[in-house]
């Protein structure tokens, strides 16, 4: 009896450490704000034609392969089988082996000839700055400045008119800075990396297109 008393209150106080360290990990870690941006094309149509997605790009050499995997998961979401990856129509159509990010209406009309398509998304990611790390301290030193930062670009063309119709950005920001305070309680946290944030603004820029889009597939 003894002995059942003594393991439950062992269980129960490892319960209670787990459940501190969660809370710890919560309330310290440092996760980025996103801002978004339109240029044009905040409203799309995704119900009709057939859509490429063009293999991203980024300077990212942690998540760049990640990226388009992201892209790809959640423009499917919206488009269905009607969006199309690049590399699989080279497999039997002469497209070009890379597709510029800005692109030229010859460039699209071009595309369009190859392709049989009729628009095409391009998705670009940008690693600012990592400086802030993965573990920071707080610093009483109020000069103290640090960020990690990501932020990915979208632009979708209509290859039949030879038009940009959409231009749009998310940036993800997390910052640490110093304070003018004493900081007696100088507790770790955790900031998101500026690739991760990459990936997450990526996402949330996608989802932005989903929630705004005019028609959607099967409506």
């Amino acid at each position: 009896m003894m002995l059942l008393i003594c393991l439950n209150k062992k269980t129960f106080k490892m319960k209670q450490l787990t459940y501190l360290l969660l809370l710890f990990f919560v309330l310290s870690c440092k996760t980025p704000k996103y801002t978004y941006f339109f240029d044009t094309g905040k409203y799309l149509d995704f119900s009709k034609g057939t859509w490429i997605l063009n293999r991203s790009k980024s300077n990212s050499e942690i998540f760049d392969a990640e990226l388009y995997t992201t892209a790809r998961k959640h423009f499917k979401e919206i488009l269905g089988d009607s969006l199309l990856e690049i590399n699989d129509l080279r497999m039997n159509r002469l497209i070009p082996p890379k597709i510029a990010f800005d692109l030229s209406k010859e460039e699209m009309m071009a595309l369009r000839e190859s392709t049989d398509s009729d628009y095409l998304i391009n998705v670009k990611g940008n690693i600012i700055g990592d400086g802030a790390g993965t573990i920071s301290v707080p610093s009483n030193d109020p000069s103290y400045y640090a960020s990690n930062e990501a932020s990915v670009s979208i632009l979708i063309y209509d290859l039949n008119n030879g038009v940009l119709i959409s231009s749009s950005q998310v940036n993800g920001k997390v910052v640490d800075q110093g304070s003018h305070f004493d900081n007696r309680n100088r507790v770790p946290s955790i900031s998101t990396s500026s690739h991760t944030a990459m990936l997450v603004g990526a996402r949330k820029l996608i989802e932005k297109y989903k929630k705004n889009s005019i028609n959607k597939r099967g409506s």
